[in-house]
């Protein structure tokens, strides 16, 4: 069976891939479209995807792969959540590090709010920040 760390770089690389190919097709628009102040930051406009494996965790027939992707100022961070099919695995959940707490689950002497004290929010939840 393919190990997850590959599994999701293969999937990771692909997205890449398309990604660029939108950005050559996108660039010309903004520049077009786009008047002063924005025309002066059109690559603040381009989709990115330079996410990084940064832990494995696998048991059994299912896994999790933390990823890191840092913009400007700050790292995000990704949790994929997989299940063994077959010989590969697909992924059946992504929860994004919780930008209230910075993914420590705390605020304060508190449990987060928004995040309930994982430090992950599921992605497919509305309003999810």
């Amino acid at each position: 069976m393919t190990p997850p760390q590959q599994f999701l770089e293969a999937f990771l690389r692909e997205k890449a891939e398309v990604y660029a190919d939108t950005n050559t097709r996108l660039a010309p628009i903004l520049v077009k479209y786009f008047g002063e102040p924005l025309s002066q930051r059109t690559q603040g406009f381009l989709l990115r995807d330079r996410q990084f494996v940064d832990e494995v965790s696998q048991s059994g027939s299912s896994a999790k792969v933390i990823t890191r992707a840092h913009f400007q100022t700050a790292d995000l961070r990704q949790r994929f959540h997989l299940t063994a099919v077959g010989e590969s695995w697909k992924i059946v959940r992504i929860d994004r590090q919780c930008f209230y707490c910075r993914g420590s689950g705390r605020q304060g002497n508190e449990f987060c709010s928004k995040c309930g004290g994982e430090g992950w929010c599921d992605s497919s939840q509305k309003n999810i920040s």
